[in-house]
């Protein structure tokens, strides 16, 4: 049976009789050598049934590589994975670190954030591997508390250096956190790449601070580093949100002269901050310029001329989309919502119902809408604040599997309590390495 397995992986010819540094007997080093030509998880399921019958999974070397196939191979299976680090009689940091990269891999920051504090519970501290996908985690989960506790680890374990660990605690203090705590971390960065100008530039974008974004911005390129396509996407996003029409042009007139990279995405990020400041006809120029036209593209163009009530010319461009996702169809019946047409927003919304985007409460959501509807086949006194309709639909977007009926929170950035950064520094100094990190986080958060 075993030769038939060995073979059935075809390994290279290769001498056995001398186990090599790190393996007790033979058989033990051909099983590992087979580990890495795993092509399912059939094949590694086999191996693994044969290091049992062999005593050898105890062997922290070929549990650890099992539990990184599980974890990081696209034949892999994370729950798989999961129960062979909670059998492992002496699990390591690349078992969790493999574990914990899959399911941030995976967009499961939960089960990630459960993993890091079973870790440190073990007496496992993260290193440099570790951190960045918990804090991707954190970013994903808005787990701010959870954030803090782990900036505390970053400054007590020596982590200040390291450029991909505070790239990512910026990316999370960017995109959920307080922007004083994003900046200070910001300016702290020894050497900053790309990324860490990227990931400031953004933080301000959301906010609409386009004064902020347009300074760093110029400090970037009086620092030296170009901007690439992604600076460019993020400060004419910045520009959409303030509906600055002046800020966006200088951006586009800079992409001209300077010779930037004019991709799809760049193009796209013009066509929309042209329709959210109200400049359709350029939006028009940019979209009929584009060689390649995407699912965005259309829906861009669809949103803007929705948002300025041209219902018809933006019915018309979603008939012509030859795509649609959740998005589009959302943009074309938040317009006859917001314009009083409800008949026609739930024949639309029934049509989306009928096609391959079907959010899964259809009948509540119909109901909803077709309440709002029943006077004189009207929305009445219709207002974001109260029905929230709009949000709601938004809300479903294309990469979210789970759609809700509830009012949509405010979206609102959370605000931790310790408002003082030297405060952090200090708790963090009291930190130690043991149990005492666990209680810190919040499992109500996540």
């Amino acid at each position: 049976m075993f030769k038939r397995i060995a073979v059935s992986f075809a390994p290279k010819p290769r001498p056995h009789h001398i186990p090599l540094p790190g393996f007790k007997f033979p058989a033990h080093q051909l099983l590992h050598s087979l580990l890495p030509r795993c092509r399912s998880m059939n094949h590694l399921k086999q191996l693994h049934a044969h290091l049992i019958a062999a005593a050898l999974l105890d062997e922290t070397l070929t549990l650890a590589q099992l539990i990184s196939f599980c974890s990081l191979s696209p034949a892999g299976n994370l729950c798989y994975g999961r129960k062979l680090l909670e059998h492992a009689p002496n699990p390591n940091k690349f078992m969790y670190n493999s574990l914990i990269r899959g399911y941030t891999n995976q967009h499961s920051p939960k089960e990630a954030l459960f993993l890091c504090r079973r870790m440190l519970r073990h007496g496992l501290l993260p290193n440099q591997f570790t951190l960045p996908f918990v804090l991707k985690s954190c970013a994903e989960a808005s787990a701010l508390e959870e954030t803090l506790v782990i900036h505390g680890l970053i400054i007590k374990l020596g982590f200040e250096s390291q450029i991909f660990v505070m790239n990512a605690l910026l990316h999370v203090y960017s995109s959920c956190g307080p922007i004083w705590f994003a900046r200070r971390v910001f300016d702290e960065i020894p050497s900053r790449n790309a990324v860490s100008w990227n990931s400031m530039i953004g933080g301000y974008s959301q906010l609409g601070d386009c004064k902020e974004a347009f300074s760093l911005f110029k400090m970037m390129r009086e620092s030296g580093l170009v901007a690439d396509e992604f600076t460019l996407v993020i400060l004419l996003s910045a520009c959409s949100q303030a509906e600055n029409f002046e800020l966006g042009r200088l951006v586009h007139q800079y992409i001209e002269v300077s010779g930037a990279k004019f991709d799809l995405i760049v193009r796209n990020a013009l066509v929309d901050m042209y329709g959210k400041c109200g400049r359709l006809l350029m939006a028009q120029r940019c979209f009929d310029t584009m060689d390649v036209k995407n699912v965005v593209s259309w829906t861009s163009m669809v949103c803007a001329h929705a948002k300025h009530g041209l219902i018809e010319v933006a019915r018309d461009l979603f008939d012509r989309m030859p795509e649609r996702n959740i998005v589009s169809w959302n943009a074309m019946i938040s317009c006859y919502v917001q314009n009083g047409l409800s008949h026609e927003a739930l024949d639309l919304y029934d049509q989306m119902h009928a096609s391959k985007e079907k959010p899964r409460n259809h009948l509540d959501m119909r109901h909803r809408l077709d309440s709002k509807g029943q006077h004189e086949g009207k929305v009445l006194d219709y207002g974001v604040s109260e029905l929230r309709v709009v949000e709601l639909l938004d809300g479903l977007c294309e990469k979210m599997q789970d759609y809700t009926l509830d009012k949509v929170e405010s979206g609102e950035r959370a605000w931790v309590k310790v408002r003082d950064w030297d405060s952090l520094k200090l708790i963090s100094r009291k930190l130690v390495p043991t149990q005492r990190i666990y209680p810190h986080f919040v499992e109500e958060q996540i």
